[in-house]
């Protein structure tokens, strides 16, 4: 299942750029069978971020009562950082991979009830590697915000948080070809899956 070097560094260009909101990038992904399954390597570059991301300490936790805006804060970092009902290190990060791996087959299943078979395989192609961008700049914001005061971490989550999810919507949307109301149900139920899963297993 791995890519070859060509396809990799198009994955990770592509997620890039959709994650920029980039119409263009979707033509810098391979869209067919080969590439739809070479785009599965990106949960293995994820892996490390995932690693990182749930290492990370939630800015907010810890010893002393925290202030009003320590827990608003911590809220909304602790919705980034962890999306399970703390397995453990590597646990957590199975149950999130899992749910990354296993969402296709969930909307493959709703595929003919949506009229999402046609733009199937670039949808999951596109999602897989801005997922793995996703990651990373997740990282990169739960850290950062780590250092911050409370009130500037939790508005900076906040709007990393409406961000991702502006990125999950332009690329369901790019892919699929959906109306609005169509987009946002898939994006809810992209975001719900992963929980619900954890709650599963």
């Amino acid at each position: 299942m791995s890519a070859g070097g060509g396809d990799l560094l198009r994955g990770i260009r592509g997620g890039l750029g959709l994650a920029r909101f980039d119409r263009r990038a979707l033509d810098l992904l391979r869209i067919d069978v080969t590439g739809f399954w070479h785009s599965f390597t990106a949960l293995l570059l994820a892996v490390p971020g995932y690693l990182l991301l749930y290492s990370l300490p939630v800015p907010g936790e810890g010893a002393t009562p925290p202030s009003p805006d320590e827990e608003a804060a911590a809220d909304v970092i602790a919705t980034m950082a962890t999306g399970t009902d703390h397995f453990g290190l590597l646990g957590d990060v199975l149950v999130d991979l899992l749910a990354w791996a296993s969402f296709p087959l969930l909307l493959l299943i709703l595929a003919r009830r949506t009229g999402i078979a046609r733009g199937f395989v670039p949808y999951v192609v596109a999602r897989n590697w801005l997922s793995m961008v996703q990651v990373y700049v997740m990282v990169a914001v739960i850290a950062t915000a780590g250092v911050l005061p409370a009130p500037l971490a939790g508005l900076l989550t906040t709007l990393a948080l409406a961000a991702l999810v502006g990125m999950e919507w332009f690329m369901t949307r790019l892919t699929l070809g959906l109306n609005s109301g169509a987009v946002t149900l898939i994006v809810l139920l992209a975001i719900l899956w992963p929980i619900l899963l954890a709650r599963l297993v």
